[in-house]
């Protein structure tokens, strides 16, 4: 009955986080535009990209990873942990569609890259981020912080998450997180917000435009 309350109360807060972060992207294009916003399927695009501050975090390989190697191609960004028991494999598992599915055009070589954002450094080190990122897709990247380090991101993108209280050392803990895919344009800079929940054939019309 205990895993089925806890169960119960993470669906409710996973429910309330994704329309928060649905909320967020409606509401960080209002803030700076009058009227409708530009017409996607899916994705919601900021009026002008927002430029984001360098950071310092390290990937599934233990290498510095910084605003630099956002660079140069496409980034979509999802946010959250890899115990998570719904949320995050349900966002991936569509981030691993519309990757496989844009990798099938006429490009030769990928416009964009995946790359999974773990605010939960006591568990997700580098090889548990390496394991799960590659069970998706083996070209996601993954990567975690501190809290010091992961929030110079996160609050330059609108992206917010609660740890809940445990002892030190547990393995039993949720992480209430953002729901919502950011996306990044090759000159790293915040373009727009994919809002949950997300519907992979959508994105992939809305990335197809952007990437001809």
């Amino acid at each position: 009955m205990a895993a089925n309350r806890s169960n119960l109360r993470f669906l409710l807060l996973a429910a309330l986080v994704a329309i928060a972060s649905a909320a967020a992207g409606v509401s960080l294009w209002q803030l700076r535009h009058e009227g409708p916003p530009a017409m996607t399927a899916a994705l919601r695009i900021l009026p002008e990209p927002r430029v984001i501050a360098d950071f310092d975090l390290v990937d599934q390989d233990g290498r510095p990873f910084s605003l630099e190697r956002l660079r140069g191609r496409w980034s979509l960004l999802f946010f959250g942990y890899s115990y998570c028991p719904d949320v995050c494999p349900s966002a991936l598992f569509d981030l691993q569609q519309v990757h496989e599915a844009l990798l099938s055009g006429d490009q030769p070589e990928a416009q964009h890259r995946v790359v999974f954002v773990s605010v939960d450094p006591e568990r997700d080190t580098p090889d548990r981020l390496r394991e799960y990122a590659a069970y998706f897709h083996p070209d996601f990247i993954a990567v975690t912080g501190s809290d010091e380090q992961l929030a110079p991101l996160t609050l330059q993108i609108g992206v917010a998450y609660r740890i809940e209280p445990h002892e030190p050392g547990s393995m039993n803990y949720l992480v209430d997180h953002s729901a919502g895919i950011m996306l990044l344009d090759p000159r790293a800079r915040l373009y727009g917000i994919f809002p949950a929940p997300h519907t992979p054939e959508a994105m992939i019309q809305d990335l197809r435009g952007l990437l001809q």
